[in-house]
């Protein structure tokens, strides 16, 4: 090794440290690595120990003397600017910077002492309105104030019985409630000016502009938001979307908001907070259950604590609220059992689940049934659709295969299939007979409950043809035929259609897809014309997917009219009418319906 190596202790190389190898010296300022690699060797040299010297003084007695020439100059300018000097008896042990603001008084200590005492971080959110001052539709003149007026008191003498969870005091005026409640008064008037009237995109614009930002942008939490979200929820009919996105975010606003302002917790919080609190459970628990989405309220004691207050409460209003939350909550408990039922289980665990439930209901329907004696009409032709549409779901696992591979024409079943016919046509029929008055005002609950009516009546009819093709009951023609006519499906939907489609107006058909009820009535005349050609097919009667063309235009051949029991075209007419479409197109248009989707 070189002579001439430095003695001094040295860390290694940089390019050695850099490779993790061992670095092993050459000579003064060169590694045996570097000389081999042709490398630039670098070494930092160790730094020397830096003794404390005994006479010199330590730094923290330095940084002490530091902090007491701050803490002087801190007093001396709080003392000019007319403050109260803070408490040094206990001056911070860190570094203080140099800059320090002379702004900062006791207040703002007390401030931040509170804000440390917190789990949460930053600041509340606003409970007062960033648009408040901002001039209303009434105020830029494109709702005149007689109008205004008017609409506000339909709410109260027409709305409130199909939805008594958001009340308007009676000596309220549309111009108080304007001034007061900005938002709940433009919700109010979305409900109830109707589909068809000019200014409805408008004012579903504005109700947009007032969530995004105040509940989003700001994160703004009051009661006022959440009565105006519940009244735009319930009435919600535009814009019609797919899967009803928009529809399922503002739902669940509400339930944020709910759990924001701690409605579900308060010891004792008002009316207007209670029926907000039942208003929101019979909203959630209602469309995500029909949607298919995770329910996030629960029926739970604090609503049966409402529901008591309600009964004994001075506005007679609130005792037509119970029968809507036990219908509903009663709703979440079958979606729950029936969810549960194992495959496995077949007719015997369907049979005994479906009796149990229904004994259930006899009990809640009892009680409805007593409190409906005190219901205005519209309110109790509201529960008389629940009524129904309970029945279908009490019968719906007879729609599921899977539950019935053992036993698929088992009698359990084709008379719960039965039974979804009668009551889907029994909910329809009820609708077909409310007032145009009441139908302009459905809430978007009975809106679902339509929608699965019209969607199980040919789910079932096609699960009993399924099933009788597949037995060799010599009495097969006429018990199709009598499935068939029973169900009459394409002339229920159509008058049902034609009901629906007086709170449309003369809005065209691009209008009418923008409307919830409006795009619905469009589906169920496309059903109408598509469900024969269906029914031709599954019973044999109809052409091979292979060979689709326009029936209008299509021989049958004499061996295929033998072959197809006589249910065409006596039942439906002229053939030429129908439209065909194949199994998927069928099944996803069928789609739209039993999930409201």
């Amino acid at each position: 090794m070189d002579a001439t190596i430095s003695p001094v202790k040295r860390r290694a190389c940089v390019a050695c440290t850099a490779a993790k190898a061992r670095c092993t010296p050459h000579s003064v300022n060169l590694c045996q690595r570097c000389a081999r690699l042709g490398k630039s060797c670098t070494y930092l040299d160790l730094p020397q120990t830096r003794r404390k010297q005994k006479n010199s003084p330590s730094r923290v007695e330095a940084l002490e003397k530091k902090v007491d020439l701050l803490m002087s100059q801190l007093v001396t300018l709080t003392r000019q600017n007319g403050q109260i000097s803070p408490d040094t008896s206990y001056p911070p042990t860190k570094e203080l910077d140099s800059s320090v603001d002379p702004e900062l008084d006791s207040t703002d200590m007390a401030t931040l002492l509170d804000a440390a005492q917190d789990p949460s971080h930053g600041r509340a959110p606003p409970t007062s309105s960033i648009l408040e001052g901002q001039p209303s539709i009434v105020d830029r003149g494109l709702l005149s104030e007689a109008e205004a007026e008017r609409l506000v008191t339909t709410f109260k003498l027409e709305l409130v019985p199909i939805f008594p969870f958001v009340l308007i005091a009676n000596s309220a005026t549309a111009a108080s409630l304007k001034d007061r409640e900005p938002f709940l008064f433009l919700c109010v008037v979305a409900a109830t000016m109707g589909s068809a009237h000019p200014l409805r995109k408008t004012v579903a614009d504005e109700i947009m502009k007032h969530v995004t930002l105040r509940v989003v942008a700001r994160s703004e939490r009051n009661l006022e938001l959440l009565r105006g979200l519940l009244v735009h929820c319930a009435f919600y009919s535009y814009p019609a979307e797919r899967f009803h996105p928009r529809l399922l975010l503002l739902v669940q606003f509400c339930v944020s908001i709910l759990h924001d302002l701690g409605l579900h917790r308060k010891p004792s919080p008002n009316p207007d907070e209670q029926r907000a609190l039942l208003g929101t459970y019979w909203l959630s628990a209602g469309l995500y259950g029909i949607l298919g989405r995770p329910i996030t309220m629960k029926h739970d004691r604090r609503i049966d604590e409402f529901i008591d207050n309600m009964a004994s409460a001075e506005h007679l209003s609130d005792r037509w609220v119970a029968p809507y939350i036990c219908l509903q909550s009663f709703l979440a408990t079958v979606d729950e059992v029936y969810a549960s039922i194992q495959a496995s289980g077949g007719r015997v665990l369907v049979q005994a689940t479906r009796g149990s439930l229904q004994r259930q209901f006899d009990s809640v329907r009892a009680l409805v049934e007593r409190d409906l004696s005190t219901c205005p009409s519209p309110t109790e032709n509201a529960i008389r659709i629940d009524f129904k549409y309970v029945g279908i779901r009490l019968e719906e696992p007879s729609l599921r295969e899977e539950l019935w591979i053992a036993e698929p024409a088992s009698a359990v079943r084709t008379t719960m299939l039965i039974g979804i016919i009668q009551r889907s046509k029994e909910l329809i029929h009820i609708i077909r007979s409310l007032p145009a008055s009441e139908i302009a005002q459905m809430t978007i609950m009975s809106s679902a409950r339509v929608c699965a009516a019209v969607g199980y009546i040919p789910s079932a009819v096609f699960t009993l043809l399924n099933i009788i093709a597949n037995t060799t009951d010599s009495t097969l023609e006429a018990q199709l035929q009598a499935i068939v006519q029973e169900a009459d499906y394409p002339n229920v939907v159509t008058e049902l259609a034609n009901a629906l489609e007086t709170r449309c107006g003369e809005m065209s058909t691009a209008e009418k897809e923008m409307d919830i009820v409006g795009s619905l009535c469009l589906k169920m005349r496309l059903l109408a014309r598509c469900y024969p050609y269906q029914i031709r097919a599954t019973v044999g009667g109809g052409p091979s997917q292979d060979s689709m063309q326009d029936t209008s235009t299509m021989a049958v051949p004499a061996n295929e009219h033998a072959m197809m029991p006589q249910i065409w075209p006596s039942t439906y007419g002229d053939p030429g009418d129908i439209f065909p479409i194949d199994d998927i197109q069928w099944d996803s248009l069928l789609n739209e319906f039993t999930g409201f989707s």
